[in-house]
């Protein structure tokens, strides 16, 4: 195989600012969520930003998890649109030079941008404007690349526009097609919301692995705890992996279900720990480990993610992660 994980996402520059929660309620935002913005919005949102420090990284929530899966010495390849202006050319940059393979396709429009909000206890809120990532189509879709992987990774992100869901069903069907497994993240709960209908036919149809946090998994399913949830989950698709936070995180296939604890940190901003997690836990599935130890591996990912600002980690992430790694795999 190519590719241990292939993507398919929005490239996303990531602009981090540390705000008050007063912030967020003078520009009407409910904290701890995402959502879409025009470009007008997103040129305001910048605006009440001046004089604030602000922290562009390239990110998105697949290109997050890739990037981490490469950190750990996998191999992966990430397919999106960005624009031809210097946040595209950066992108795909900085992807090839962390060891991700680009297929990034080019348009007029600007590269699309996220406003991540910090507030003081964590918590991160998210105003994305998509800019080129929405014109992504069928045919941008690197197919053989796709089929010379072992795992399609996909997230709910990719329901926001009609084009972008025409290219998520196509990967899909030649996932299918190919016999390669595919994971998912539902991404956010106001995205749940959005395609909620949409979500658990994908799920039942073509879906490996699905990712949730408790409060998506909550929004999808109906259920009123997060083990009810989960097992709602594990009804629609072979097997699923819900993270608790502080709590840690649950997670199953066939007939094996687990609970991991989380590693006990002070988070600093929670912004990606949901990608880490899925980072962590699909490098442990292209590497034989159990299904405890993908768990274990994307807890300790996540925690060492949010104890800085931003979404990803520098430096040596196996040498951070060593105690975990080299646990037994069985």
């Amino acid at each position: 195989m190519e590719f241990d994980v292939f993507g398919i996402e929005n490239p996303l520059i990531d602009l981090l600012a540390t705000v008050s929660e007063e912030f967020l309620e003078r520009q009407g935002l409910t904290k701890n969520t995402m959502v879409l913005v025009e470009q007008e919005r997103f040129q305001a949102l910048l605006a009440a930003l001046s004089g604030t420090d602000i922290h562009p990284e390239p990110g998105g929530s697949c290109a997050n998890t890739l990037l981490g899966i490469a950190q750990l010495g996998g191999r992966t390849a990430y397919c999106g649109k960005a624009g031809r202006d210097d946040y595209g050319r950066l992108y795909v940059e900085k992807l090839r030079a962390a060891g991700v393979e680009p297929y990034i396709q080019t348009d007029g429009h600007l590269t699309g941008s996220t406003v991540i909000l910090v507030t003081p206890d964590a918590a991160r809120t998210m105003n994305t404007y998509l800019g080129a990532c929405q014109d992504l189509s069928p045919a941008d879709l690197p197919l053989d690349a796709l089929r010379a992987s072992r795992w399609l990774y996909i997230t709910g992100y990719l329901w926001d526009t009609p084009t972008q869901q025409e290219a998520a069903l196509l990967a899909l069907r030649t996932a299918q097609e190919a016999g390669i497994p595919v994971a998912m993240s539902l991404s956010d709960p106001f995205c749940v919301g959005r395609h909620h209908a949409d979500f658990v036919d994908i799920l039942r149809r073509y879906v490996t692995l699905v990712f949730a946090n408790r409060e998506e998994a909550l929004a999808l399913t109906g259920q009123e705890t997060a083990q009810e949830a989960y097992r709602a989950l594990r009804g629609w698709c072979g097997g699923a992996a819900v993270t608790l936070g502080a709590a840690g995180a649950l997670a199953g296939e066939g007939e094996e279900m687990i609970y991991a604890e989380a590693v006990p940190v002070l988070p600093v901003d929670t912004t990606g720990a949901g990608d880490a997690f899925a980072a962590g836990f699909l490098y442990g599935k292209t590497t034989g480990a159990s299904l405890l130890q993908c768990a274990r591996l994307g807890n300790a990912f996540a925690a060492q993610v949010v104890q800085k600002m931003g979404p990803r980690l520098a430096g040596d992430v196996r040498a951070l992660l060593a105690d975990v790694l080299e646990r037994p795999r069985g």
